[in-house]
């Protein structure tokens, strides 16, 4: 990356902040604009300050500029993109930038980097993943989870509360070099990223784009956001994609970036399957078959595409088949993600996390209903905040309570929008741990309670 290049970074948000202080690192000349408006006064003055980056709320001129930052999901009618575009400036996405920016850090020049994107099982492939690996090597993991330190299949918390925006990749690597009392450089890096990949990985795994998605402000879809991390590919690294996603698979790669493909459906035949038999998981790759027996606890099926990614990933890198299989035969499910569990001495469904849908919330309901032998179903479902991944439209709510109220005994509805929605024998909450008291406060022990809120987990 050459320097003295005057750019601006649009959106503060969605980890701009960092991306514009690393630029500044690199020599540039940066601007940062905060389109959204939700960066405190103060943060933007110490920008100036202390970085010397030109910060604004509003549109700037863009005459002078030679790059302009832009987030994915930004609306293109933005007056300063319209303007970019218009003008034929240089438009880079926060995913590049990122990786370009990766590229200049030496601290992590002989770590393996892993990004994980997709429309589901992100955070659980990248979890699953750590475990087989950490078998082999050290491993940093950074999801929706929190940033960990793995080995030898056990994690480490090293730091919580960072989104999965391309620049808090950023984030990650400087919490993960600097951390005390001991700096971790890891033999892999794993991260989760939200829409795309930042072309810089060595291995890019894309779980699934199904439950598509429209973004910027809904001119383009999210699926094609996250083809990027085919696109952008670089040279020797290699590819991991679901079989079931045509357009993927389909998809024209660079003759230098090798492409494998895994699947855990009996439709579609991969370079690494996954079937179920009874309580067996049977992966089998072609040239070998092997088997691991399940731990009970968790809905297995909502975990099929994430332990065949993360299987497929682990035999390219050389881990060894007991280590596979020790990882899936050990694994009891993720909090958050479809967990049966004890809270308050009843029996709690636990799908509470990010990347929860309407879709999601059916299939959790379908679960609960097989699952039931006597009492009542009483479910928490809602959003702690409306911006996780678009937050959980109070529309599909409704519409989903309207097709399913004869299988909800009692409900609790979590977060502020959904008071809009009117359903009998329904308590309100606002958050997930107030929702989870009031529904233990009205259940009996032989009632279920399947919680749904979408939330940061």
């Amino acid at each position: 990356m050459a320097g003295q290049k005057n750019v601006v970074v649009l959106d503060l948000t969605h980890g701009g902040i960092i991306i514009a202080q690393k630029l500044v690192e690199l020599g540039y000349n940066v601007s940062a604009v905060d389109v959204y408006n939700t960066v405190d006064p103060v943060i933007l003055t110490d920008l100036q300050k202390n970085f010397n980056i030109k910060t604004s709320k509003e549109p700037i001129p863009i005459d002078d500029l030679d790059m302009v930052i832009v987030p994915v999901h930004l609306d293109p009618e933005y007056k300063m993109l319209r303007q970019a575009r218009d003008m034929g400036k240089e438009i880079v996405t926060h995913h590049r930038i990122v990786g370009d920016i990766l590229s200049c850090d030496k601290a992590i020049a002989c770590s393996k980097i892993i990004e994980i994107t997709g429309t589901k099982a992100k955070t659980s492939t990248a979890s699953i993943l750590a475990d087989m690996l950490s078998r082999k090597f050290s491993v940093v993991l950074h999801t929706t989870r929190g940033l960990e330190h793995w080995e030898n299949g056990k994690p480490f918390m090293i730091y919580q509360g960072l989104s999965i925006a391309p620049g808090s990749i950023l984030h990650a690597v400087k919490k993960t070099i600097s951390y005390s009392p001991k700096n971790i450089v890891p033999d892999v890096f794993i991260f989760e990223v939200s829409i795309g990949g930042t072309g810089y990985a060595d291995i890019g795994i894309l779980t699934t784009i199904t439950q598509d998605y429209k973004i910027a402000n809904g001119t383009a879809w999210a699926s094609d956001a996250k083809m990027q991390m085919l696109d952008n590919a670089k040279s020797g690294s290699t590819l991991i994609l679901n079989c079931t996603d045509d357009i993927v698979t389909g998809h024209t790669v660079g003759k230098t970036v090798k492409s494998l493909t895994f699947s855990d459906s009996k439709d579609c035949k991969a370079d690494v399957n996954l079937a179920l038999n009874n309580n067996a998981i049977v992966i089998n790759s072609g040239k070998l078959t092997f088997v691991a027996n399940k731990q009970s606890g968790y809905d297995i099926e909502s975990y099929t595409t994430a332990m065949v990614a993360a299987a497929t990933t682990a035999l390219e890198m050389g881990i060894g088949i007991e280590d596979i299989r020790d990882t899936l035969a050990d694994f009891r499910g993720l909090s958050g993600r479809m967990l049966t569990q004890v809270f308050e001495g009843k029996t709690l469904i636990d799908n509470s996390n990010s990347g929860m849908n309407i879709t999601s919330v059916k299939k959790s309901l379908v679960y609960a209903l097989n699952m039931k032998k006597k009492g009542r179903i009483i479910m928490v479902l809602g959003e702690e905040a409306a911006q996780v991944c678009e937050g959980l439209p109070p529309e599909d709510v409704f519409e989903f309570l309207r097709q399913q109220k004869r299988n909800i005994d009692e409900l609790v509805l979590v977060g502020e929008r959904m008071r809009a929605v009117k359903h009998e024998n329904t308590y309100y909450a606002d958050s997930l741990s107030q929702g989870l008291s009031v529904a233990s406060g009205i259940a009996s022990n032989d009632d279920l309670i399947l919680s749904c809120v979408k939330c940061f987990r």
